[in-house]
């Protein structure tokens, strides 16, 4: 056995104690940090409260407060994986559920999950308190996740439909980026604010879309899309419009001078954001409607009108269900309502048509489920093409019938027959405009007609994508 034993230190008082083992923290020696830490490490067990306590005496300033706690963490690290003494860090990093930076670190996880449960009102409630709380502490590290708390705050009060509530805790949010030189932070909550604004339509996205192209250009990050978007607004935004897509990039149809080999998707854009909790409502009115439930769907296409105004969305959705359920006037209405809030939006324009014909005779619910099978798309080729052919045998005048005829055919020839013989019968825009683009893509690109066929299409108010392809063939 060794004859010696080390002698145990003698007891300090806490305030001794604490600042002891701060003062080895801080030297930056981890021999000597090791060395406090063993000796001291069951004082430091008996005073666990006092330590993790803020000195009275500490200077207020973040920069001090920030210093104290890192000290803090560096001694608890070493304790616990040095020194087998783990007790100040756990107490530090809160075992238990009292540490408010777990807290709100396991809320931000949990945020994505409960939105899409639409636990709205509880997340907004308990974002305020966090804030209550979060004003209460000192140093960096609560500043910053009060940034965070206010950001959610506006997030969630925006997408569950108080978007004029969202305003100030946006600028909150945006106020700490700026005293604290976060530019990437800025950025973020003025985007916030600009779609906020746009939403509203309050006067303001101009000035805030300009004040984001003025921290950007000023950090020399790039600036077109802000400056596309400034444009866009000062001439006024559409309610709806379609943009193209390339190589990720978002394109207005008016940019583009020349094709090169590239492909391009048409995309949809209104002027305002889409609000999330309208859009989980309408999707879970989907998941009803495509199982059957009907007037359930409706019911969650309702809630999410209510939520947001102004989406067409659940609106057009709403009159899928309708005419399924043989409501054709209110499927017309639905229809009409939809081309109010957002004109051209997807075939709000020839599903009016197709409910003001089922509603008073002209067009038979056959041929309605006819139009539905081929459209939805989840027919093998050969099983639609059968089944157009033996449409239109059936109903030789139903003009819907020859686009996807064209569609289906084998030939050029055959395709273009059938996009002509389409065009004789049809009397609606939006319908015409697609056989119009389905023509002119089968004819040459010299060919005299294809223009023709093109202007006209251009020149409707028809489909909205119909026209934008459209356009895009004028350049090939």
């Amino acid at each position: 056995m060794w004859p010696f034993s080390r002698k145990k230190p003698d007891p300090l008082d806490p305030i001794d104690l604490r600042d002891r083992l701060i003062a080895a923290a801080a030297s930056g020696s981890r021999k000597k940090l090791r060395s406090e830490c063993q000796a001291y490490k069951d004082q430091v067990a008996q005073h666990l409260e006092f330590i993790t306590r803020m000195p009275d005496d500490i200077p207020k300033d973040d920069g001090s407060i920030d210093r104290h706690v890192q000290c803090l963490f560096t001694v608890a690290q070493c304790l616990a994986k040095e020194c087998r003494a783990p007790g100040l860090w756990n107490k530090l990093s809160g075992v238990s559920d009292d540490n408010p930076l777990i807290q709100w670190n396991r809320w931000f996880n949990e945020l994505p999950e409960r939105m899409q449960r639409l636990e709205y009102d509880a997340l907004i409630s308990e974002a305020i308190t966090f804030i209550e709380k979060a004003k209460s502490l000192r140093g960096s590290a609560a500043r910053q996740q009060e940034t965070f708390l206010f950001g959610r705050l506006g997030e969630l009060l925006f997408h569950s439909g108080r978007v004029s509530e969202s305003i100030e805790p946006f600028q909150s949010a945006l106020g700490f980026c700026v005293e604290g030189n976060d530019v990437e932070g800025q950025i973020a909550y003025l985007n916030f604010l600009l779609e906020a604004h746009c939403y509203l339509g309050d006067g303001h996205a101009v000035g805030t879309a300009e004040e984001l192209l003025s921290v950007k250009q000023r950090n020399g990050l790039p600036a077109d899309a802000v400056e596309k978007r400034i444009r866009l607004l000062k001439q006024g935004e559409p309610l709806c419009r379609v943009i193209c897509v390339r190589d990720g990039r978002e394109l207005e149809l008016d940019g583009i001078t020349n094709l090169g080999k590239e492909s391009y998707q048409f995309q949809f854009r209104r002027n305002r954001s889409s609000l999330q909790k309208a859009s989980t409502l309408t999707e879970q009115g989907n998941q009803l409607a495509s199982s059957g439930n009907h007037s359930d769907a409706l019911e969650k296409y309702h809630e999410a009108s209510e939520v947001d105004p102004y989406d067409p969305d659940p609106v057009y959705q709403s009159g899928m269900c309708l005419l399924e359920l043989g409501a054709y006037a209110k499927a017309r209405d639905a229809s009409e309502d939809v081309e109010n809030l957002a004109p051209g939006w997807f075939r709000c324009r020839s599903d009016r048509w197709l409910a003001d014909g089922l509603d008073n005779g002209s067009i038979s619910n056959e041929e309605l489920m006819l139009v539905r099978a081929l459209d939805d798309g989840g027919l093998p080729p050969a099983q639609a093409a059968s089944l157009v052919k033996q449409g239109v045998e059936r109903f030789p005048d139903f003009a819907p019938l020859y686009l996807f005829l064209g569609n289906f055919s084998k030939t050029e020839g055959e395709a273009v027959a059938a996009y002509r013989k389409g065009l004789e019968l049809v009397d609606e825009p939006d319908l015409q405009s697609r056989l119009l683009c389905a023509l002119a893509g089968r004819l040459p690109a010299d060919d005299p007609e294809r223009k023709q066929l093109v202007s006209q299409a251009v020149s409707l108010q028809g489909s909205l994508v119909a026209m934008a392809a459209a356009k895009l063939m004028v350049l090939q």
